[in-house]
C-alpha cells in the first residue's frame, strides 16, 4: 500500500482566501460535504489568528455537531451563549460549525452582524447555507467559501509515494478525505471510512432533513449518479432506469431527490450550454460526484471508468480556481467544459491520451467547430512534443493539477 505523512494537510489557498477577509465587514460562509475539511480549515485559521496577536479571548468557538452542544442547537440559546462571552473592547471572532444543527439560526446571524466588533465564520454541510433564507435576510451581508475534499496537490503534500503517475491513480482510487489518510495503508479501514461518510451524508443532509419516505429510492438513485458521473443524464433517465428495475417512481420525486444530493453536496450539476445559440439546454446535465473515492466505494473500482473519473477531478480542481464551468454543446457535439471567464470563454476537452488518431480527431473536432478565437484546450494525462496546433493548446493534466502549467490559475 501507499505511505502517507499523517501530518495535517496544509491548505494555504482557502487559508489566503479566508485570511483576505479578515476584520471585514460580511459574514464568511464556509460550505462543503461532510468531513471535506470545513472544521479543520477553521481550526487552522483560528492558530493563525493567535500567532498573529489576537488573543484567546476574542475567539469564540462552537461547533454544534457535538452532543455537548446539544442545547445551543436553539437560535436563541445559541445567541445568549455568544453574547455572554464577547468582548466589548476588541474585535470577537465568533466561530460556527454546521450551523444547519440550529433552526434559525440566520436570525442570530443577522443580530450578531449588527454589533459592532464583530467577525463571523459559519461552517455548513448543506446548500441550505446558501438557501433563500439566508439571502433574503442577509443579502450582500455574506460571501461563500465552498470547501471541496483535498486537491490532487494537497494529497501530495501528505503521500510519499515519488512517482506522480502512480500517486495520481491512488488519488483517483481513494479521493482525497483528509482525515482517510490515517488509514492509507489499510484498503479494509479506508472503505470503512468513506462508507461511513457516504451513510452520514445520505441520513444527515439528504433523508432527515428532506423527511425522505422512500430511502431505496434515494439510495438508488445516488448509486445511479455514481455511476453515470460525468455521463449526460435527465430525469427521465433515471425514472426509466428504476421503473426498469421493479421500482416505480414518478419523475417529480426523481426530480426532487436530484436536488437533495445536490443540496447535500454529494454531487454537483454542470448545466448545458448551446454554444452557438448562446443559451442553456433545459434537457440533460452532467452529475459530477464530490470525490471519486466515494464513487469508487459504490460502484467498485474499475478501470474502464477511469476516463469520467479524469474528466470529474479536472471539473473539480476547476471548482476549487473558482470558475463556473458549463457542459457544451456545439451542433450536437459536446465540449466537456465550458470555463466561463469574465472577458472571454475558455473550452475544454479531457481526454486520457493524445497519441490515439480516432480519440484526437475526436476531441478536435468540437473544438474546431467552434467560432471565434477565445482558448481551446485539450487536457491529457499524456501530451505530444509540441504544446499546441491548430490554436488548441495541450495540457498535461498532472502538471496542470499540481500548478506547473499556468493555465487557467
Amino acid at each position: 500500500m501507499f505511505a502517507i505523512n499523517r501530518a495535517t494537510v496544509a491548505r494555504p489557498t482557502y487559508l489566503d482566501w479566508i485570511a483576505s477577509l479578515k476584520d471585514k465587514h460580511v459574514i464568511k460562509v464556509v460550505t462543503g460535504v461532510r468531513r471535506s475539511g470545513k472544521s479543520t480549515l477553521l481550526r487552522l485559521y483560528r492558530q493563525q489568528l493567535l500567532q498573529e496577536g489576537v488573543e484567546q479571548r476574542q475567539i469564540i468557538a462552537i461547533d454544534l455537531d457535538l452532543f455537548e452542544n446539544e442545547p445551543l442547537r436553539e437560535k436563541h440559546a445559541l445567541h445568549q451563549y455568544i453574547t455572554e462571552r464577547m468582548q466589548p473592547d476588541a474585535m470577537n471572532y465568533i466561530f460556527i460549525d454546521e450551523a444547519q444543527r440550529c433552526p434559525g439560526f440566520e436570525d442570530a446571524l443577522e443580530s450578531l452582524y449588527a454589533r459592532d466588533l464583530t467577525d463571523l465564520y459559519v461552517t455548513g454541510s448543506n446548500a441550505h447555507m446558501l438557501s433563500s433564507e439566508l439571502a433574503t435576510l442577509l443579502s450582500g451581508r455574506f460571501m461563500t467559501i465552498p470547501v471541496l475534499p483535498l486537491s490532487f496537490a494537497e494529497y501530495s503534500q501528505a503521500s510519499h509515494e515519488p512517482d506522480a503517475q502512480r500517486r495520481f491513480h491512488q488519488y483517483l482510487e481513494w479521493g482525497g478525505f483528509p482525515e482517510m489518510l490515517q488509514f492509507a495503508d489499510n484498503p479494509a479501514l479506508m472503505t470503512s471510512y468513506l462508507e461511513g461518510v457516504y451513510n452520514t451524508v445520505l441520513v444527515n443532509d439528504v433523508s432527515e432533513r428532506h423527511a425522505i419516505r422512500d430511502m431505496t429510492a434515494l439510495k438508488r438513485i445516488a448509486r445511479y449518479l455514481f455511476a453515470h458521473a460525468g455521463s449526460l443524464i435527465s430525469a427521465n433517465k433515471i425514472q426509466g432506469a428504476l421503473t426498469s428495475a421493479g421500482h416505480k417512481i414518478s419523475q417529480p420525486t426523481v426530480d426532487s431527490y436530484l436536488d437533495y444530493l445536490t443540496d447535500g453536496m454529494l454531487f454537483y450539476e454542470a448545466q448545458r450550454f448551446d454554444l452557438k445559440g448562446k443559451d442553456y439546454l433545459k434537457s440533460l446535465a452532467k452529475y459530477y460526484t464530490v470525490d471519486t473515492g466515494l464513487r469508487n466505494f459504490i460502484t467498485g473500482y474499475r478501470s474502464e471508468d477511469i476516463g469520467h473519473m479524469v474528466e470529474n477531478v479536472v471539473y473539480l480542481e476547476l471548482l476549487r480556481r473558482r470558475r463556473m464551468v458549463l457542459v457544451g454543446n456545439i451542433e450536437g457535439r459536446e465540449v466537456d467544459f465550458v470555463v466561463k471567464e469574465q472577458y472571454a470563454n475558455a473550452y475544454i476537452q479531457v481526454a486520457l491520451t493524445v497519441h490515439d488518431p480516432e480519440t484526437l480527431k475526436r476531441e478536435t473536432a468540437s473544438l474546431k467547430a467552434i467560432s471565434g478565437y477565445e482558448p481551446r484546450y485539450i487536457f491529457a494525462l499524456d501530451t505530444p512534443a509540441t504544446s499546441s496546433e491548430d490554436g488548441i493548446r495541450y495540457v498535461n493534466i498532472i502538471d496542470w493539477l499540481l500548478g506547473k502549467d499556468p493555465v487557467l490559475p
